[in-house]
Order: C-alpha cells, then structure tokens, then sequence
C-alpha cells in the first residue's frame, strides 16, 4: 500500500500512520516541521537554555522520552547511532551512541524524538543508522525524522538570527557550535533555511549501482589480459548522495540521486585541500542556474572507494540575478 500525498509517494507503515492520523491526508513532511516547531514554541515559553543537550532533553521530556545514553555503545558493524524504545510499563527511551561526536550525537537524540511523532512508532524499537544522511539507502521514515531533526536542533528562527547576515561555509563552524550540531548537518541547514535558491548535500566518490553489479566479472577479466584496462570499464565519480534544498527551489533545481558532477568541477579540486574550495558553476541538474558553490572535504568519513576521494560536502546558492526573487 502506498500513498501520494505533497509530491512524495510513502508506504513506510510508521509513516502512513502519520499520514492517515487526521480527518483527511496529511503531509507528512509538513505534519513532522509543525511538530517540531510546536516543541520549540513551547520549550520557548520557559527561560532560554543555551546548552544544546539540556535543550533536547526538555523537548524529549515535552514528547514523553527520557534521554538515555547506551551502557555499551554498539559497533560500527551493528550499524546503529540511536534507537527509540518502550518498554513494558509504558516508559520511552531514546538511547544514543555516547562515542559519537557531540553534534552527531545531539542529532541523533533529535531524531529519535521526532520518531514519536508517528502514531505507530510509539511501541517497538527503532533504530536510527549510523550512516543516514537522506541518500537513496535512507528509509523514508528516516529521511523525514532527519527533516524533523534539523528543525528541533537548529530552530528556524534562531538559527536565522545567529547566521545574519553572513552565508557561506565559513559561518558554519560558529553555527555548529551555537547549536550543537555536527558540520554536516549544519551545512545542511544552511541550505535548508535559505530565503533564494540554495542546494547543499554530500558527495560520494563511487560507481552507480549497475556499474558496480559489471565490476566483479570486469575483476576476473583482467586477471586473465595482463592488466589491460578494457574500453568499456566504468570510472567511479563523484556522485550526488544526500539533498537538501531551500523552499525556493523547484525540481528543475535538484540533482537526482546518483548524478555525478562534471570532472572540472571544483568538488574535485576540493578533495586535494584542507581548504574551502569556492567557485561559480551550475549544478548538475536541469536548471542553467548559475550560482556560487563552496566545496570541503567532510568532517565525517565513511567507507571509501579510494582514500584519495574523500567524501564531500557542497553549498550552492544561486546568484542574485538568477534568484528570480
């Protein structure tokens, strides 16, 4: 069973059930930020907390959740950042991974708060993985929770007034820490909340899906040829993984999952600096928008393809005459 509701097409039961907990279909997406903002209105009406873990411990405290960190943090091979649990008398918990950074693990407690705001997540375990970050693997429901999460840690209105009037990744070291938030994420959000065009996500350096299903046979093929690369063997490149967008952005402006950037890309240049690397390109999208990008290498290292690609991070935002604002 599936639904379409807001654009988006969602089968996810947990999501479903947010879907169909009213009169009429909800969207979802905007059902999870008028939560979010209603914990944050309320948390608002008390004495400002500037300690971003006290923060949401209170909101998760408005939600019913005690926050707990885990007695034995779990492997990376378990694959899990932070899980929401009921136990028996009723009581709900949201464990997280206290090895994690401080920022990752702050939005990992968000994310498991915003898990109950699904009807049906309020019994059973869920588990938030490790690597979530709105790529195609992601569930809908966790992309959603993500949505939710960047709301609760970094609020809107608050995380409008410390930017100001500066906008680019230079801010975003100040930002992080004035939220307690990971770089990442941040990035993000900086996308996220931006009044023209904007575009922020994470690039992977790998080959597409059907690419690497040709790979195992092109392996023993060479074993066998002396090494000669054939014609017809695919080149890995830097490829769209996560998205985040400003509300001024139309479809035309978003890179579909698996799109890879052009070779003379500055995300290229960027895996060789510990720098910011800035230029003005066009995405690789449907739009002819041109716009200012900034490229870093991300904070937060996955499992590479080549250890000379590191993971990277972008923002884009269109130039002003190309705003169309």
């Amino acid at each position: 069973m599936s639904v379409r509701v807001g654009g988006h097409r969602y089968s996810d039961p947990d999501v479903l059930s947010l879907v169909h907990s009213g009169s009429e279909p909800l969207d979802p997406r905007i059902e999870i930020i008028r939560k979010a903002r209603e914990l944050n209105e309320r948390l608002r009406q008390f004495e400002a907390i500037e300690n971003p873990r006290m923060r949401l411990e209170i909101l998760a405290s408005f939600a019913g959740i005690t926050v707990t960190p885990m007695v034995q943090s779990p492997a990376a091979s378990q694959n899990r950042a932070a899980l929401l649990f009921q136990n028996s008398s009723g009581q709900r918990h949201a464990y997280y991974d206290p090895s994690q950074s401080e920022g990752r693990a702050n939005f990992s407690i968000a994310h498991e708060i915003v898990h109950s705001f699904f009807p049906n997540s309020v019994s059973g375990a869920r588990f938030r993985s490790i690597h979530t970050d709105n790529s195609k693997e992601a569930t809908e429901l966790e992309r959603l929770c993500d949505l939710g999460a960047s709301e609760l840690l970094m609020p809107h209105e608050e995380f409008i007034a410390e930017m100001g009037s500066e906008f680019g990744l230079q801010v975003v070291p100040k930002l992080a820490e004035r939220f307690g938030s990971s770089y990442e994420a941040t990035v993000f959000r900086l996308a996220s909340t931006h009044s023209r065009l904007a575009v922020a996500g994470r690039l992977v350096y790998r080959y597409r899906k059907n690419e690497e299903r040709r790979l195992q046979p092109t392996t023993q093929f060479r074993l066998f040829d002396g090494g000669q690369r054939r014609a017809d063997v695919p080149s890995p490149k830097y490829r769209r993984q996560s998205l985040h967008s400003s509300d001024s952005c139309e479809p035309a402006h978003l890179i579909r999952w698996n799109k890879s950037f052009d070779p003379n890309s500055c995300v290229y240049t960027a895996r060789d600096s510990d720098q910011v690397v800035r230029g003005k390109e066009a995405l690789p999208n449907l739009s002819d928008d041109t716009g200012w990008i900034e490229c870093v290498r991300a904070p937060y290292q996955g499992s590479l393809l080549d250890e000379c690609y590191p993971d990277i991070l972008f923002l884009w935002w269109a130039s002003e005459s190309k705003s169309r604002l």
